[in-house]
């Protein structure tokens, strides 16, 4: 026999923790299935004898040689990642739903952990899973457990999961937990979209003029040089431009490589990182998505927390943690310090037009009416399509921009070429 700890919930909805003795969990869960109690979580109670090595996945580990990952399978054989081996938002949204569904048919926490564990295609979510699953069975609650896995759930997933843990209803939390990853996922892949077009023309663009100034400008300026004859002043401006870029090839790609790689660092620092984002909320257009991305996303994830039980000053911390922009992050945590003062939720909320005054009266109804994750998720809502419409905007804004801009660009280049030509047609028929 072997003892249990369990928490289960009653008829009243109280959650209790206790300790049974029992052959196996299932039968300790079907005991107390029978008194009536919905059990939470189960695990069988260390025994104080050194776990071994291959309980404590020792036998499963992992190499890294920088980003390049050589991982054992357990089984004698060896697969080689490259990158973090982080689960992607995929994995994390059908691993989700599936603990969701398992846990809600009634399959216990562990078996749960176990099944899913076996069926990763992702070698090192598998051995995280395979970690957690240890530590539940040494008494580690879900949450508690996952917290040792930081990079792999988030701050949001964990308190989530511990709201569920305490109101005895983790399925239910997991599977707003996939709806809510689903739309961040959705929305992010909106904004990936319209910054890709942009950035496949403005490389486009540096390979054409690099072309036109290395290989088509020197021919034609050779050409010129053996009538003898003086340039235009705009034709020489651009030979005088194409000679400089051949001959200093290296230091111009070199110097382009150190800036960008000087903007990354200082992007890094936490003055960078501040003035980038407050930049980047306040630039025509793109600013506008921006921050209609963040309150999209502050909405949504205060919503599923409110309705997940967590309490409003510790999901406004998380929000802020997960609000991708300093700028908006200061203000969140700004806007939970004058909650803990006393005042009311959408009164901090109005300063410095970071949200729009639709967000703030419907945070306000939500205040009066007690139904502030309704309200909240009616905002998420209608900034999911708001954030739609703003990525088609700016995809049509930015089109012919780019093309009149490279268009003139290459223009320039042909009109300065073809100017000694016009001009030695002009002499011949004078």
């Amino acid at each position: 026999m072997a003892e249990f700890a369990y928490k289960a919930k009653g008829k009243d909805g109280k959650v209790t923790d206790g300790v049974m003795n029992g052959p196996s969990d299932a039968i300790v869960r079907s005991r107390l299935t029978r008194q009536g109690l919905k059990v939470v979580s189960i695990s069988k109670k260390q025994t104080g004898r050194p776990a071994s090595s291959q309980a404590s996945g020792e036998s499963e580990g992992v190499t890294s040689f920088g980003p390049l990952k050589i991982v054992q399978n357990g089984k004698g054989g060896f697969q080689v990642l490259f990158g973090s081996g982080a689960p992607s938002t995929r994995d994390m949204v059908i691993f989700t739903k599936q603990f969701a569904t398992m846990l809600s048919s009634g399959v216990p926490l562990i078996q749960s952990i176990s099944v899913l564990a076996a069926q990763q295609k992702n070698v090192i979510f598998g051995l995280v899973l395979k970690r957690l699953q240890l530590d539940v069975e040494n008494g580690k609650t879900l949450s508690e457990a996952m917290r040792k896995h930081k990079g792999v759930f988030d701050t949001l997933y964990i308190a989530m999961v511990q709201a569920g843990e305490t109101s005895g209803s983790i399925d239910q939390i997991l599977l707003r937990l996939t709806t809510y990853i689903e739309k961040a996922a959705r929305i992010k892949a909106q904004v990936k979209s319209a910054m890709m077009y942009p950035a496949i023309v403005v490389i486009a663009s540096i390979a054409v003029i690099s072309a036109l100034l290395s290989f088509v400008v020197p021919t034609f300026a050779k050409q010129f040089q053996d009538s003898g004859r003086e340039l235009p002043a705009l034709t020489q401006i651009v030979v005088d431009v194409s000679d400089f870029f051949r001959n200093n090839l290296i230091t111009v790609f070199g110097g382009v490589v150190v800036v960008i790689v000087g903007i990354n660092l200082y992007r890094k620092t936490e003055s960078g990182s501040a003035y980038f984002d407050r930049f980047v909320l306040y630039t025509p257009v793109l600013g506008d998505l921006i921050r209609k991305v963040s309150v999209g996303r502050f909405c949504s994830t205060l919503s599923t927390m409110l309705k997940a039980g967590v309490n409003l000053l510790e999901a406004l911390s998380i929000c802020a943690a997960s609000a991708g922009n300093k700028r908006i992050e200061h203000f969140i945590l700004y806007v939970r310090a004058e909650i803990e003062q006393g005042v009311k939720f959408s009164t901090p909320l109005s300063k410095d037009g970071l949200f729009p005054p639709m967000v703030v009266s419907m945070v306000e109804v939500g205040e009066a009416t007690g139904a502030l994750d309704e309200m909240l998720q009616k905002v998420a809502d209608f900034y999911e399509e708001e954030v739609d419409l703003a990525v088609k905007t700016l995809l049509s804004m930015i089109e012919p921009i780019m093309i009149v801009s490279i268009g003139s660009v290459v223009g320039f280049i042909v009109i300065a070429m073809y100017l000694p030509v016009f001009d030695m047609a002009g002499t011949v028929g004078g």
